[in-house]
C-alpha cells in the first residue's frame, strides 16, 4: 500500500473538487493519477519539444494565444 503525506491545504481542495464531482476523495485521487498518467506521453512530448529553444518559444506563444482567446476551434481531421 502506498501512503503519501499530504498537507492540510491540500486536503482541503481535494475535499472541495471531491464533492463537487459527487465522489469520495479517495475516488477523486485516484482517477486523477489515472488521467495524468494516460496523458502522460503528451506531457513527455511537450517537454521534448521544449528542449529546443525555439521550439520553446513557440509553445510560449502558442500558450499565451491561448490564455487571450486567439484560438481556432475545428473539427478533427480524419485520414
Amino acid at each position: 500500500m502506498l501512503q503519501i503525506n499530504i498537507s492540510d491545504k491540500l486536503i482541503t481542495k481535494i475535499n472541495k473538487f471531491a464533492e463537487i464531482t459527487n465522489q469520495t476523495p479517495d475516488k477523486y485521487i485516484v482517477e486523477l493519477i489515472e488521467e495524468r498518467l494516460d496523458h502522460d506521453s503528451s506531457y513527455q512530448e511537450t517537454a521534448y519539444l521544449a528542449k529546443s529553444q525555439i521550439n520553446k518559444q513557440r509553445l510560449d506563444k502558442s500558450i499565451k494565444g491561448i490564455k487571450k482567446g486567439k484560438y481556432k476551434s475545428h473539427e478533427l481531421i480524419n485520414d
